[in-house]
């Protein structure tokens, strides 16, 4: 089919969309995907398609065997690349500004430090509040008293999560902080069974936070947060938790997630 410019379809705009339409399909699935299918998924007719198709397969970016199409080689190289020009936690910066936007509230993601014994923040985007959850970059904060490091540790492997224990202080930083080994190992469970953790007045009276692990290509390991004031929070708190591990989910699988750092 020739446009009115006289250049195939595929050179055009809408027919660009409609690649990447076929592209996302086609990472859909491992056996492959017949004409009609695809047809059938992206609500295009035949002619179009098979016009996109042979430009696809002509550049090597899908294999076309037994009428079968499937993502190539060449597809999964340019997609490592681009991957691999993301910077972290930089490239997570618009879902944490989605999310502040969604709930109002700050978002932080934070890793554990070299020590192994506290977290440092490393990305934030603040409340507009002017009561707010308010830390800076680069600071460092106890894993047993708050919710990101509890997340953390959950996503932690265990023999890690046990040397953690056996060596850590658990100093009060409220009257409501954790203090006995038996009490923070608890939390830990508790975070690993629901995926998430969540903290209030802990670390700072009056405040409340919901943090889930965040799971990145070789395992790579941090925790996304978001922090409200206790009243703020409570009025919300089953749509920061959804909203906060959904988009824990979705910086993960933007990162690459592989697996589970428990398993390493």
């Amino acid at each position: 089919m020739v446009a009115d410019s006289g250049q195939p379809e595929y050179a055009t705009p809408r027919s660009a969309d409609k690649m990447l339409h076929i592209l996302e399909v086609l990472t859909v699935g491992n056996d492959g995907w017949t004409l009609s299918a695809i047809c059938r998924e992206i609500e295009t007719p035949k002619s179009s398609v098979l016009n996109l198709m042979r430009a696809l397969v002509q550049s090597g970016y899908v294999d076309h065997r037994d009428g079968l199409y499937k993502l190539s080689a060449k597809s999964f190289v340019l997609a490592s690349a681009m991957l691999s020009r993301r910077t972290y936690p930089e490239a997570a910066l618009p879902s944490l500004r989605r999310l502040v936007e969604a709930t109002g509230e700050t978002a932080k993601i934070s890793e554990i430090t070299t020590e192994g014994d506290e977290f440092v923040y490393i990305a934030k985007v603040e409340s507009r509040h002017s009561l707010r959850f308010a830390a800076t970059v680069g600071d460092r904060r106890p894993l047993h008293s708050t919710a990101a490091g509890l997340a953390l540790l959950s996503a932690m492997p265990l023999a890690a999560v046990q040397s953690y224990l056996q060596r850590a202080t658990f100093t009060p930083l409220t009257s409501l902080t954790k203090t006995r080994r038996i009490d923070v190992a608890n939390a830990i469970d508790q975070a690993r069974d629901r995926g998430l953790a969540i903290t209030t007045g802990e670390s700072t009276l009056g405040l409340s936070a919901v943090a889930a692990p965040v799971i990145g290509a070789g395992g790579h390991l941090s925790a996304l947060v978001l922090g409200a004031p206790t009243e703020r929070f409570d009025a919300r708190s089953e749509e920061f938790i959804e909203k906060t591990v959904a988009t824990a989910r979705e910086i993960s699988a933007m990162m690459g997630q592989i697996g589970d750092a428990r398993a390493l």
